[in-house]
């Protein structure tokens, strides 16, 4: 009987490579069950690394690129997308109504001391906390205040400093082009989680010395307050960032030097081979990388790219043209994964057509605006055979879903699904709407099948039926 442990190096690597990513819990026991093991599984243990524009973030992505055994496993680098506002650091009134304010409102209602910290901070705000006497408990509110202010104000220049001297991208460039592995590239705008834990709790400490409170309870408040801005906050209307924005461009920060990143890793010598965008609205498109030389330089830094995701989770009222995707897809023969998940209204053809895509196997529509001559000057561009297609939400604005079932049935597919299509004869692609849920104007989708689990536009599209269901 062979053992485990009889098998070569190389075959254990690729047995602790088979462990689900998401859970590291089973690396860390096969760590420890033997060296042969932990020698085999340890460059498993960090698969990705987020790393934004402070110095404490960036000196720990660098550590753990340059370790000779954890380096060999990262395969993906999250890149938040999101800022520290120089509104926030020049005007203390600013940063107590959107930063101090809302971190200590939620979570006020069962703390005397947060309400009597919020009390101040209102006081404040209308106008109480400068050239009137103050209390002796407001007095220390407001070192408290000054404090943590002072340290925003230290976190937006590290910022600056990092950003217009091209330090970030540089680093992280040279850094990325050293992993041996092909590198994944995620841009969301998530909130940071990368705040240097022992400078916060040198922070709290002085904090809770000030006024006398637990530390461990004002922690997770004072990581709220240095934790920069994220675009949600931005396009939230309930946020009033217009009370404290004098300078007009005040909802368009410089962040193109992140979007850089593709082209500075191709000139270190590295390789970007599946970038995603997973965004809480497209704002951050719509700002982004609109430079003709942004754009020009990644036509040229994506040749590459294997697989290319878009995800935006909130509608916006108006009509982007994504000019950062539609360069970074410029030029992309080698693609074989596509998913574009855009919830905003307008028409998105620019992303799509006019491309040649002789390799792009899977593909995920969802919430596309299109025309019949986009959609057929998209397909024109794919191979004869497509593994897995899937469209949802895809409104056709000019043209007709006879037509368009036609166009989509000259492919071969492994996989094909169209689920609530929008448009002129949409109602009859196999998709039903019904009254339903929990009161007036709810609706479920019920599907109409055929036998093989497919709707008749699927079954249409696959050549399992001859009858068009937008014809019948």
């Amino acid at each position: 009987m062979v053992h485990l442990l009889d098998l070569p190096d190389e075959l254990l690597i690729q047995i602790c490579g088979a462990f689900p990513q998401a859970d590291i819990s089973d690396i860390k026991s096969c760590r420890l069950s033997c060296q042969r093991l932990c020698a085999a599984s340890s460059h498993l243990l960090v698969p990705l690394v987020a790393v934004d524009c402070r110095k404490a973030s960036l000196e720990r992505f660098t550590k753990i690129l340059h370790h000779p055994t954890i380096s060999r496993g990262v395969r993906i680098v999250r890149v938040p997308i999101h800022s520290y506002r120089h509104e926030l650091s020049d005007l203390c009134a600013s940063f107590v109504k959107f930063v101090v304010e809302p971190a200590l409102h939620a979570r006020a209602a069962h703390d005397h001391h947060r309400r009597a910290a919020l009390c101040f901070f209102r006081r404040y705000l209308d106008g109480h906390g400068d050239g009137t006497p103050l209390e002796h408990e407001d007095s220390l509110w407001l070192r408290a205040l000054r404090l943590v202010h002072g340290e925003y104000r230290r976190l937006y220049r590290e910022q600056e400093a990092l950003r217009s001297e091209g330090t970030f991208v540089d680093t992280v460039a040279l850094a990325v082009a050293t992993m041996p592995r092909g590198t994944v590239l995620i841009y969301d705008d998530k909130p940071c989680s990368t705040l240097d834990a022992a400078s916060l709790q040198v922070l709290v400490r002085e904090h809770c010395r000030l006024l006398g409170l637990d530390p461990s309870a004002w922690r997770p408040i004072w990581y709220e307050m240095l934790s920069p801005t994220t675009w949600t906050d931005l396009v939230r209307d309930d946020f009033g960032w217009e009370a404290f924005a004098p300078d007009p461009a005040f909802q368009e920060p410089q962040m193109d030097f992140i979007l850089e990143l593709p082209g500075a890793i191709a000139r270190a010598g590295g390789q970007v081979h599946d970038m995603r965008f997973d965004l809480s609205c497209e704002t951050p498109l719509r700002h982004l990388g609109s430079g003709v030389a942004t754009r020009s330089h990644l036509a040229s830094a994506t040749q590459q790219l294997q697989a290319f995701t878009l995800i935006s989770h909130q509608p916006q009222t108006e009509t982007l043209t994504h000019d950062y995707a539609s360069s970074v897809l410029a030029r992309t023969p080698n693609l074989g994964f596509l998913r574009l998940d855009i919830a905003s209204p307008g028409s998105h053809p620019d992303i799509l057509v006019s491309r040649l895509w002789p390799r792009l196997q899977n593909i995920h529509l969802a919430g596309v605006q299109l025309t019949l001559p986009d959609l057929v000057a998209f397909l024109d561009g794919l191979p004869a055979y497509v593994e897995n297609m899937r469209l949802s939400s895809v409104h056709l604005m000019q043209g007709s879903w006879a037509d368009a079932l036609e166009a989509l049935r000259q492919k071969s597919y492994g996989s094909f699904t169209v689920e609530d299509p929008r448009g002129s004869e949409a109602e009859h692609v196999g998709v039903a709407f019904e009254t339903g849920g929990n009161g007036p104007g709810d609706r479920f989708v019920k599907r109409v099948r055929v036998p093989g689990g497919l709707s008749p536009a699927e079954a249409f599209v696959r050549r399992v039926t001859d009858t068009n269901p937008c014809q019948s």
